[in-house]
């Protein structure tokens, strides 16, 4: 049997990103660098003022205050820098340029002057009532990002903020690994379409559904398909699948069943089948087939629910270049106190893994399941408005109201 650990490391040492590509910022979110980009621009691209203020030189700001000064004009964001005159000041506004020589200037803060705070005609005299001298109120050009400068490391997610640094720095385009593809393909006969009325002794296509959307709430729009039990018909769909995507998700047909035609497919490839010291979830698959890597999750609704969030997630990141630890407690975690009058489930032999809903208040996150009756593999009707899975290792005592449990997330 092998424990969660290993079985999480031999899933990540299968998967090996895609060739880099390079494309346009604008096609680049959810993507990760596959080289690093260098600045185009400077960040601030130059000189300007941190505050709505009044631009003055600091000779005229000598002496004891306050001082009084004539106010030469306006310099608005988006006019071109001007320079002030000694003696005098000009009314400046935040991110309006002070030019590349600034040595000897500063910007008073409006609120620092006699003049009040909004929209007002240029007054002819401004009063300077304070000074600060240890702060100038000028961002200096390229002071957080210079030209020639790597903006960020190779293997970044590109996200909101990372997107708005490279166009900052006039980044046209990234070098960065492809988005996975995966396919998730469900097998029985047992079971039908969603919005279909089972018949005697069928059951609606859960997971097939469920694990799509899972790969969609992490940025992954995948290919859904059913096969039913005929090993070749199975068979054929399946190595078409394996020879276009990077990852192919199966669930059912892994156990020890008559009928199980995953593992009676694939198990004379490179795979390998047998038990992970967890529940739910012990049946698992896991191996390479045509250029993809299969993973093979039990088809019981919450197992494949609970197998999903704690190997895809990983998987799915080393395909697409991030680096990512097998290390189960370096993803995001959080220590929870056990919901008032709940008890979670243990096993003596095996970790449990039990999803919960997290609530967040000023004591601290609670754990509790959506459902409270059954913690089962088949009850697919409690994994509702879950948040991650409550783990309890192996050997432990079933944590009760107020005890803490570690929660893993369900999303890296």
């Amino acid at each position: 049997m092998r424990s969660i650990t290993e079985h999480l490391a031999a899933a990540h040492a299968l998967a090996v990103p895609g060739t880099p590509v390079t494309v346009p910022v604008d096609r680049a979110l959810g993507l990760v660098l596959a080289a690093p980009p260098v600045a185009q621009l400077p960040v601030p691209p130059f000189s300007n003022s941190a505050v709505d203020g009044f631009l003055v030189r600091d000779a005229d700001l000598a002496g004891p205050g306050p001082w009084s000064l004539p106010v030469a004009g306006d310099v608005p964001a988006g006019a071109a820098a001007r320079e002030v005159t000694p003696g005098h000041a000009l009314r400046i506004m935040t991110g309006a340029p002070v030019g590349d020589e600034h040595a000897g200037v500063r910007v008073i803060p409006v609120e620092d002057t006699d003049i009040a705070p909004g929209p007002g005609p240029l007054p002819a005299v401004v009063t300077v009532d304070a000074v600060h001298r240890d702060r100038n109120h000028i961002r200096r050009a390229g002071e957080n990002t210079a030209v020639g400068e790597e903006v960020m490391p190779i293997g970044t997610r590109i996200d909101a903020g990372a997107l708005a640094a490279l166009v900052s720095c006039g980044i046209p385009s990234v070098t960065v690994h492809p988005r996975p593809r995966v396919a998730v393909l469900s097998s029985g006969d047992e079971l039908v379409d969603p919005g279909t009325t089972p018949g005697a002794g069928q059951l609606p296509d859960s997971n097939r559904p469920m694990i799509t959307a899972l790969l969609a709430e992490l940025g992954v729009t995948a290919t859904n398909m059913h096969a039913g039990d005929d090993t070749r018909a199975f068979g054929t769909l399946l190595d078409e699948l394996c020879a276009t995507h990077d990852l192919v998700i199966t669930t059912g047909g892994v156990s020890v069943g008559a009928f199980d035609v995953v593992r009676e497919v694939t198990g004379s490839g490179d795979m390998w089948f047998g038990p992970v010291a967890q529940r739910p979830g012990a049946p698992q698959g896991l191996g390479t087939r045509g250029g993809a890597v299969l993973m093979c999750l039990p088809g019981n609704p919450v197992a494949a629910f609970v197998s999903f969030c704690v190997y895809a997630p990983g998987v799915l990141a080393t395909l697409a270049g991030a680096p990512t630890s097998a290390d189960l407690w370096e993803r995001p975690h959080v220590t929870a106190r056990v919901a008032d009058g709940v008890t979670l489930p243990a096993s003596p032999e095996r970790a449990f893994l039990a999803p919960v809903r997290l609530t967040y208040g000023r004591d601290g996150v609670t754990a509790a399941p959506f459902n409270r009756r059954s913690t089962g593999s088949h009850l697919v009707g409690s994994l509702a408005a879950t948040d991650g899975l409550a783990v309890i290792e192996a050997g432990a005592d079933r944590p009760e109201t107020g005890s803490t449990v570690r929660v893993l997330l369900r999303r890296l």
